[in-house]
């Protein structure tokens, strides 16, 4: 493996400080003392001109995120699908305008009208479990990393991890070619929010293949099953346990599933391609 240290040259889609110095009382010593947090901004994301959600990111890498978000919701299919994104800062939050391909806005509104019946009660009724738990085609079978460059990679990871490395509290996800080398790599106050990122970042650049694996520093929730899925990314990586319905939903899928523990050798909840 040749992993390389990652060049911390800051992004030019930073719009808002990442960090920012607080202080703390600290009984011990009887002063202050002050200590670096991690930025929590909330993000306003339209589509051609209509609001869509409110986010809560790390002001970080937010292009990326907008291709990642957009792909994960279903809303693009490609990233040609997205015509622009603007970004504005409006006191310590974000806008960002999006505008969409005609066919990306048809099935946006389309997504729209199925879930008009949604209440604010979370997962109520048909519509709304469909849309959290959607019907996943399985992937073709691919053969996950062998068990040393996934091995490797726990050695690798804190070198990519610029945010994490300043404040901690930053969940990474980072995108692994098929010799266990780390390509890319985004970071955020969100496990998913970081998917989204590293995935959008793959879009942007078409770089993303089926022999491409990821893995974030997180446990693993059924999102990040479902994301990997649907950006056709057979091997997902995690640091912290899954859930059983991420094992469940992996095994349907034919997904990869691999958690990494701190310490001892990796755990294949579902492998495939052998």
């Amino acid at each position: 493996m040749k992993d390389k240290k990652r060049d911390f040259a800051a992004p030019d889609d930073v719009y808002l400080e990442p960090h920012s110095l607080h202080h703390y009382s600290d009984d011990t010593t009887a002063s202050n003392q002050f200590a670096t947090l991690p930025t929590e901004t909330a993000l306003a994301i339209s589509y051609n001109g209509v609001s869509h959600a409110v986010m809560m990111v790390t002001p970080q890498d937010i292009d990326d995120f907008i291709y990642g978000f957009s792909f994960s919701e279903r809303i693009v299919n490609d990233a040609i699908e997205i015509h622009d994104v603007a970004i504005d800062v409006e006191d310590d939050a974000l806008i960002a305008n999006v505008q969409l391909a005609n066919r990306a806005q048809a099935r946006l509104s389309a997504s729209k009208r199925q879930m008009a019946g949604r209440t604010g009660c979370g997962i109520c009724g048909a519509e709304s479990l469909s849309h959290a738990l959607p019907s996943l085609p399985p992937l073709d079978t691919v053969a996950p990393l062998e068990d040393s460059s996934i091995l490797a990679l726990r050695e690798n990871l804190r070198l990519w991890q610029s945010l994490g490395h300043i404040s901690g509290a930053i969940h990474a996800a980072m995108l692994v070619d098929k010799a266990g080398n780390i390509l890319l790599c985004r970071e955020d106050i969100g496990r998913h929010n970081a998917v989204d990122k590293t995935l959008g970042a793959a879009f942007r650049q078409k770089i993303l293949t089926p022999e491409h694996s990821l893995i974030v520093t997180s446990r693993c929730s059924i999102e990040l099953v479902q994301k990997a899925v649907l950006a056709g990314v057979r091997t997902l990586i995690t640091l912290g346990t899954p859930t059983s319905l991420a094992v469940s939903t992996a095994i349907q899928t034919n997904l990869n599933l691999v958690h990494l523990p701190r310490e001892s050798s990796p755990r294949f909840y579902n492998r495939t391609g052998l």
